[in-house]
């Protein structure tokens, strides 16, 4: 069971207009404060900062000097950023949605396609930000056969996309090889590098 982390470096929340860098006068985004909320592993990143390693059902949301990583096989992960406040957003889920008469644990989770974007809306919220202003990648899916657990949750991150009328910047997906995702808070930069094969369907 993944313990939930909070940890806020002197974050101010009240920081939520969009801000413009043209007239000199304006804080720059690098000296807006850090932040990180997330039920992942957090370290120490020997690059400096902090990174943050996800599982499946792991979330995040943040903004600074954090690196995030995630292996990825049948789980999606949802990537977000959103330029105008440097902030991102992960979640690796592992299923579309929560099964009838399965109830979940007070507080966010992860787990379950609907329960991770009904989590990260609430963070949005708190922003000022609606997702318009975010920019989606999708990533994982893996799977060995038609219609494994894989293939459910491409089809579920993307019609949920779809709804949201976001279309997604990047799209790894599928195919039956696990993924390494690696996605820098402080640019936005998201990479992913592909491994060995999936070993079962619902990995």
């Amino acid at each position: 069971m993944t313990s939930f982390i909070t940890d806020l470096l002197s974050a101010d929340v009240g920081i939520r207009a969009p801000m413009s860098l043209s007239t000199g006068h304006e804080t720059p985004f690098s000296d807006l404060p850090g932040f990180l909320e997330s039920s992942g592993v957090v370290s120490a990143d020997p690059m400096g900062g902090r990174k943050v390693m996800l599982r499946p059902g792991d979330w995040l949301f943040g903004r600074g000097s954090l690196r995030v990583t995630a292996m990825l096989g049948a789980s999606v992960a949802l990537v977000m950023w959103i330029p105008r406040f440097r902030l991102g957003a992960v979640c690796c889920f592992a299923h579309p949605q929560r099964p009838g008469g399965v109830y979940g644990l007070e507080g966010a989770g992860g787990m379950y396609g609907e329960d991770a974007v009904r989590w990260m809306d609430e963070r949005l919220d708190r922003t000022s930000c609606d997702w318009s202003d975010v920019e989606l990648s999708l990533a994982g899916g893996a799977q060995q056969q038609d219609g494994g657990a894989g293939e459910r949750n491409i089809r579920w991150a993307q019609a949920w996309a779809a709804d949201q009328a976001i279309e997604p910047v990047q799209q790894d997906v599928g195919g039956r090889v696990l993924r390494k995702l690696s996605f820098n808070l402080a640019d936005g930069s998201l990479t992913i590098a592909h491994g060995g094969r999936i070993g079962s369907p619902d990995v």
